[in-house]
């Protein structure tokens, strides 16, 4: 699938634009989620890690993480963002074996919704429960299917880069929600070269993801809504944090 191409240039700055400061949330992943459940946890496998943006935080806070990623264009970002030697691994997230256990397997951003089948997520939980030590935690968050209607139903998003602009949109189709991603660059003459991409993403129930966590052998310690605290029906992003049993 071409995605992350040319939106790749701008990616960075838009997830971040859209999600709560980074700095923030990795406090909340080490101080709230790892040290509280797992402490003193050293390794960290993050799966679709992206450009490295959030491994590089864990690395302030004394981690050694390992990053995969199916998308060689995003590892070679991630590559230019390392300060310290780490691991990159071109990987799919359902189907990997590194024949070697962490303390924790993370997968944040929504990054799990990119799976558009259900077959897939379960084969992401066998992998990441091969992937952990005794105990160790399956940290991952996602859009809920509340979220990814109400974005359908919201106007256009655009941003603006240098001279360039970015608009993104959401529409439903045949089940899966996928974002035009439309790119204006803007060429020597003074005209608009037009990019567009199309990046898919799928969400599932809560309680079929909690049912599919104790089936593949996890505890369920908590499911937090990170933006309120408790979790209902109008929550729009949920991370889950699950224990190897």
């Amino acid at each position: 699938m071409k995605t992350y191409d040319k939106f790749l240039k701008y990616y960075d700055e838009i997830v971040r634009g859209i999600n709560s400061p980074l700095d923030d949330e990795v406090a909340f992943l080490s101080k709230d989620v790892i040290e509280e459940y797992k402490e003193n946890s050293k390794t960290i496998l993050e799966t679709a890690c992206g450009t490295w943006t959030v491994a590089a935080e864990f690395q302030k806070w004394g981690y050694q993480v390992t990053g995969l990623d199916i998308s060689e264009n995003m590892l070679k970002k991630a590559k230019g963002n390392m300060k310290k030697d780490s691991e990159l691994i071109l990987g799919d997230m359902t189907d990997f074996d590194l024949e070697k256990t962490f303390d924790v397997v993370l997968c944040n951003y929504n990054s799990i919704c990119h799976l558009l089948k259900w077959e897939d997520w379960q084969k992401f939980f066998a992998c990441a429960s091969k992937h952990l030590e005794k105990d160790g935690l399956l940290v991952f968050d996602i859009n809920t299917l509340y979220e990814f209607d109400n974005i359908t139903r919201d106007f256009a998003q655009f941003y603006t880069f240098w001279e360039d602009n970015v608009c993104l949109e959401m529409f439903k189709k045949n089940g899966i929600y996928e974002w035009l991603v439309k790119i204006y660059e803007k060429a020597e003459d003074g005209r608009f070269d037009l990019t567009t991409e199309v990046v898919q993403e799928n969400s599932f129930p809560i309680s079929k993801i909690e049912k599919e966590l104790k089936e593949q052998w996890f505890k369920l310690l908590e499911k937090v809504d990170y933006h309120y605290g408790e979790v209902t029906a109008q929550s729009e992003r949920v991370y889950f944090i699950a224990k190897k049993k």
